[in-house]
């Protein structure tokens, strides 16, 4: 990168770090009270930035707990721990809280991978102002906004852009020593596992199909370039074989390993229409979260002009359609038009057969296809510059309109922060033994996160027989018992007859997970599950700073 590029380079994700405060300034504006998102997911996210330091402090592995899902606990490898960005997040979350580090990583996640998109774009434009529209219709895409709802290990998606400047380097520019490009691909692989996995292996995916595009393009240059990328790939398997075999060798050799699809393999998809419609006129097999694929028309248009335009240019024919190959894998195995399922069949259902690709989401590679869509429309704006007027005026509208359709929500969502007083600094948490097992209402599973949240708030004092993380079934919780089915039932407004069986069953699983105090906290069942839970202990609780406390539980 030339010297007269640098001031560009700080402007560039100092205008990408401003935006995103500004989009989440709902939260920004109490950090410490508020976190970025939904309701339930990024507590979540919250437990694990406390967690991992809680771990490494002690000297002990943040790879597994026995906090969740007590008392087999729970494998973190197969969960979305973000053991690396906890790490380096790690001062934050010491002196300001999980709370305040999880915001710090949502803002941030967002502005980098604006930032590392915007460093991409350059390896294609001459323009830095163009650069910097590449890289906010990729960091700002309805993609990577969508997964701001809670889903981090999605957001934090620098990997993408890394990959496609360490890719050409590679394949195209060979300009750098090839030991070098391939040990700097090894590290960003293996940071990406700590960060995402799943990220890290639809990117892999990617990579090697853009890899086959391009020697199909250009299969005369091919034994030119054998060489250095063969030394390159061979450095970069063995530096992130060497980095990454530790957190591997656990997730499938260590225990509470995990065995078939978390997911289903036709539901989070991208539908046809939502390329084209905003999300609130279309149905979805999915939820709002996986909404990734929305480009407008105006930005669609524009992509097709510059692939029109630029069919010439052999880096930019190449990214746009490595860019429809994305878009085209988004949509599942199966074609989704406005909600309904279709019988044909796509890609993606070769793809899905792959190790470990069962479980990844298609409707999240948008938020990789949205790199090339921005260079390409960037590529459009750059070739206006040089037309006449009129057609510079009218890709600068095109551009903004375009902008403007795909912008989020203002002020984006957020939550309050809210854990009863009973959990915080000062409570009666702390008269708990230190390990001890409790169990907290509503239960913690795919239901609800509020009790990791106040696990959290409490500095992880105890262990819990719940948890919203994946075990072995594959379970997103711990494994089914009545206890869990009735608390639940509870919670949804269902009743739940206290008989002599029902009671029995409660107290079994009580006492096969080693309960010592039950905590109820605020939830919409929370009369009921403290009548239900009265019944089957024999005593009533006690009011103890909003919540009710059944103390020195007999389950024998």
């Amino acid at each position: 990168m030339s010297r007269r590029r640098w001031p560009s380079t700080w402007i560039a994700l100092a205008t990408y770090s401003l935006l995103a405060v500004a989009v989440f300034s709902g939260a920004w504006i109490d950090p410490a009270g508020r976190w970025i998102g939904s309701p339930k997911d990024p507590q979540l996210f919250i437990w694990y930035l406390g967690w991992i330091p809680h771990q490494l402090a002690q000297g002990l592995n943040p790879l597994f707990t026995d906090h969740l899902s007590y008392p087999p606990g729970v494998n973190l490898t197969w969960n979305t721990s973000m053991i690396f960005p906890a790490v380096l997040l790690w001062p934050v979350t010491a002196i300001f809280g999980p709370l305040v580090a999880y915001n710090v990583l949502v803002t941030g996640g967002i502005a980098l991978s604006s930032w590392c998109g915007f460093l991409a774009a350059r390896r294609f434009l001459d323009r830095d102002l163009l650069c910097l529209v590449a890289g906010l219709v990729y960091g700002f895409s309805p993609a990577l906004m969508a997964q701001a709802q809670g889903h981090p290990h999605v957001l934090v998606a620098l990997f993408p852009p890394i990959a496609l400047i360490l890719g050409h380097e590679i394949l195209v520019r060979r300009r750098m020593n090839p030991a070098l490009a391939g040990a700097l691909a090894g590290v960003a692989a293996a940071l990406q596992l700590l960060t995402g996995e799943e990220l890290l292996a639809v990117t892999l995916v990617i990579v090697a199909l853009g890899a086959a595009l391009l020697v199909l393009l250009h299969r005369d240059q091919l034994r030119a370039g054998m060489p250095y990328a063969v030394k390159a790939a061979g450095v970069a398997l063995a530096v992130f074989a060497v980095l990454a075999a530790y957190p591997l060798g656990f997730q499938f050799l260590g225990p509470q390993r995990v065995f078939g699809g978390v997911q289903g393999p036709d539901v989070y998809v991208s539908d046809l229409l939502a390329f084209f419609l905003p999300s609130n006129l279309i149905h979805f097999t999915g939820n709002s979260t996986e909404n990734d694929a929305y480009v407008g028309l105006p930005l669609l248009a524009l992509f097709a002009a510059g692939l029109a335009l630029g069919w010439r240019a052999p880096a930019i024919r190449w990214v746009g359609l490595t860019a429809l190959i994305v878009a085209v894998l988004s949509l599942g195995p199966h074609l989704h038009v406005d909600g309904f399922t279709t019988p044909l069949l796509l890609p993606w259902a070769a793809v899905a057969r792959l190790p470990l690709m069962s479980s990844a989401l298609p409707g999240r590679l948008m938020a990789i296809g949205f790199l090339g869509i921005g260079i390409v429309v960037a590529y459009t704006c750059a070739r206006a510059f040089t037309a006449a007027r009129p057609w510079r005026i009218a890709t600068g509208l095109a551009l903004l309109a375009g902008l403007v359709a795909i912008a989020p929500p203002l002020p984006y969502e957020s939550q309050p922060a809210s854990a009863p007083a009973f959990f915080r600094p000062g409570g009666d948490v702390e008269k708990i033994p230190s390990g001890a097992v409790v169990l907290v209402t509503p239960f913690s599973s795919k239901e609800s996160t509020d009790a990791m949240y106040w696990q959290a708030v409490a500095g992880y004092r105890f262990r819990m027989p719940e948890g919203d993380a994946f075990t072995p079934g594959p379970y997103l919780g711990p494994h089914p018992s009545f206890l869990q089915s009735a608390l639940d039932h509870l919670d949804a407004g269902d009743a739940v007859p206290v008989t002599p069986d029902v009671r029995a069953m409660a107290l079994a699983d009580l006492k096969s997970s080693g309960v010592s105090t039950i905590v109820a906290g605020p939830s919409p069942g929370q009369d009921a599950i403290v009548e239900f839970l009265t019944q089957v202990v024999g005593q009533a609780p006690v009011d103890d700073a909003g919540v009710k406390v059944w103390w020195e539980v007999s389950a024998g």
